[in-house]
């Protein structure tokens, strides 16, 4: 079922993330339908600071600008860890959003793997 909601937030999607060649509306419809899979079993996502973060893709002219490194690591509503990624650096909202929804999409999939294990 397609909500007003989902629409926006495939738009989104569809701006931000999904370029796989001729599959793009598809990778879009699957993270909108993750980040709301996500908001439906109080998953969130937390950004922390990354301490040890890996740079080495770095050239010395990008080592000497200052960077924000972080880690989005995303959690259920008891605060188990269900996906984390490390190493995201300097990210905008957008971007943050699209690692939050991809995290969601990982941990959905597990879910419902799970669901269909003990359904049995």
């Amino acid at each position: 079922m397609t909500t007003p909601s989902l629409l926006r937030t495939f738009r989104f999607f569809t701006s931000h993330a999904g370029y796989v060649v001729g599959h793009r509306a598809e990778c879009a419809l699957s993270l909108a339908r993750a980040e709301q899979y996500a908001r439906d079993n109080d998953w969130h996502a937390e950004w922390v600071d990354d301490d040890c973060p890996d740079l080495s893709w770095m050239t010395e002219e990008e080592l000497q600008q200052p960077h924000e490194v972080l880690g989005c690591v995303l959690k259920d509503d008891a605060g188990n860890v269900l996906a984390s990624l490390w190493g995201i650096t300097d990210p905008d909202n957008s971007y943050m959003r699209v690692v939050a929804a991809e995290l969601a999409a990982e941990s959905m999939h597990n879910d419902q793997q799970i669901n269909r294990v003990y359904a049995h």
